[in-house]
């Protein structure tokens, strides 16, 4: 148990490193509005898609994507029994009407590019890759349909305008992203035998390889721009801190104990549900005209807290494991 904190420790340790810099830089002043866009563009459009398509084109056959069926059904029901806690929630603590949807997207949608990538790898190793994307695929397919449609009601809410429809064709973008176009273009080659000169897979691999630093100096910069001192601790917040870091973690540890998954799929799953918030919630508020204030203190405040949580969380699946 010893070792897994002291481990779980280092990982925490680097990722302050690397976010710290991004912050400590951000009150530097070098970053304007046009190159924390870039930053983000860079990643999400660029190095992201590079490094799961080189990941899971270098990690998985034919015969082991197929294997992989039973276990990807995992994070899709616990992501899914999470939502429906987190309208329960909602109901029983009387969650303020004109940011229900942000809190149901803070509760139920994890940080898993940004900061679960480098968690897995940092914790487990370059074996974590292929769960951590499973529980990506379950992620981002909630969040950019129900978790995009709650947040525009909100807006619809508070500009008492109609409320808009779950699916429409800029819903469909969302969920096609560039990082899981990339994604499901290797499932696609790998199911069909194929396999890109390596020239390609070796630049793609190169390209990835920038994703985590960059990620977690994004995430340095995202933590300044939404400042430390705005973050208020609301009963709204701490009943969002309950699902993100508690509820969460321990529905998804209950179906890995129910269902059969390798061992190391559980504890990736676990980790991955125990992560801070989705960033793009602020992002979809602000774009929606919800409440941005609540949404930019889940991010800022999860991500700062996820620092202590996590390494609790790794003793608890050594103890049980």
């Amino acid at each position: 148990m010893l070792e897994a904190f002291l481990n779980s420790l280092n990982c925490v340790i680097i990722m302050g490193l690397l976010a710290g810099a991004g912050y400590w830089t951000a009150t530097k002043g070098w970053y304007d509005q046009t190159a924390s866009a870039l930053l983000a563009r860079l990643v999400t459009f660029l190095s992201l898609p590079c490094y799961l398509f080189a990941s899971v084109s270098e990690k998985l056959t034919h015969d082991q994507l197929i294997a992989l069926a039973g276990p990807m059904v995992i994070p899709f029901i616990s992501i899914w029994t999470v939502f429906f806690l987190s309208r329960l929630v909602i109901r029983l603590g009387r969650i303020e009407n004109t940011h229900s949807g942000v809190f149901s997207s803070a509760f139920t949608a994890s940080n898993n590019m940004f900061i679960g990538l480098p968690v897995s790898i940092a914790l487990f190793g370059e074996d974590a890759v292929i769960p951590t994307l499973l529980y990506f695929f379950a992620n981002t397919t909630f969040f950019w349909t129900l978790g995009n449609f709650l947040e525009a009601r909100d807006g619809a809410r508070v500009e008492h305008k109609q409320t808009p429809k779950v699916f429409s064709l800029a819903t469909l973008k969302r969920v096609f992203s560039p990082p899981l176009c990339g994604f499901l273009l290797a499932i696609v080659l790998l199911l069909l035998n194929l396999r890109l000169p390596q020239p390609i897979m070796s630049a793609a691999k190169y390209m990835g390889g920038i994703t985590t630093p960059l990620a977690l100096i994004f995430i340095g910069l995202m933590i300044h721009t939404i400042g430390i001192r705005r973050i208020r601790f609301t009963k709204d917040v701490m009943l969002m801190f309950l699902g993100r870091f508690i509820l969460s973690p321990l529905v998804c540890l209950g179906i890995t104990m129910l269902l059969p998954v390798p061992e190391l799929f559980a504890k990736v799953y676990v980790i991955q549900a125990a992560l801070p918030c989705i960033t793009q919630i602020a992002v979809l508020a602000r774009y929606h005209h919800a409440d941005v204030e609540f949404a930019t203190t889940a991010v800022a405040s999860t991500t700062l807290l996820s620092a202590a949580i996590l390494p609790v969380w790794m003793m608890i699946l050594t103890a049980i494991g």
